[in-house]
């Protein structure tokens, strides 16, 4: 019996898809850091919430983390950008 490994997926350009990795990580990241910044823009409080409950608080929290995928990637921050460049010369090797 002849066993081969087993490659989850066969690329005839894998410094390309590694550079594709690489830049969906920096808008993962990228993506986090929004999330993380808008959750803590709506944590300072101003006032009392006349609407106040859990599950407004749920449906915002569902929210922020909705326009931080959206923008992550495609906005003028550069978070994205900067991770690539910072770890593009270990990718490229």
């Amino acid at each position: 019996m002849d066993l081969k490994p087993l490659q989850s997926s066969l690329s005839l350009h894998p410094e390309t898809d590694k550079a594709k990795t690489l830049r969906k990580a920096a808008e993962g990241f990228e993506e986090l850091f929004l999330t993380q910044f808008l959750k803590a823009a709506r944590a300072s409080h101003l006032g009392d919430d006349i609407m106040g409950s859990s599950a407004v608080d749920s449906t915002r929290d569902m929210f922020d983390a909705e326009i931080a995928r959206a923008s992550s990637g495609r906005t003028g921050f550069g978070i994205a950008d900067a991770v690539e460049r910072q770890f593009s010369r270990f990718v490229k090797g």
